[in-house]
């Protein structure tokens, strides 16, 4: 899988992060937002400007150690 990021349920709707978006790659759908991964460029503007730690990034590319 592509590394990405997620928006959580923690998420308080506050419009920071679809607004800063420089790729204008976050879309509002009634109180949730959902991140368009073709045109993020996982500039992480949206991480920064979360108030709640929210957005997170995730990496399942990385095959976890055998052991």
């Amino acid at each position: 899988m592509v590394p990405h990021l997620k928006i959580t349920n923690r998420c308080i709707a506050c419009d920071n992060c679809a607004v800063l978006c420089p790729e204008s790659a976050i879309l509002k759908t009634k109180n949730t937002y959902t991140i368009e991964t073709w045109s993020c460029t996982l500039c992480h503007v949206c991480v920064e400007v979360c108030p709640v730690n929210a957005i997170k990034f995730i990496d399942d590319s990385t095959p976890a150690p055998q052991g």
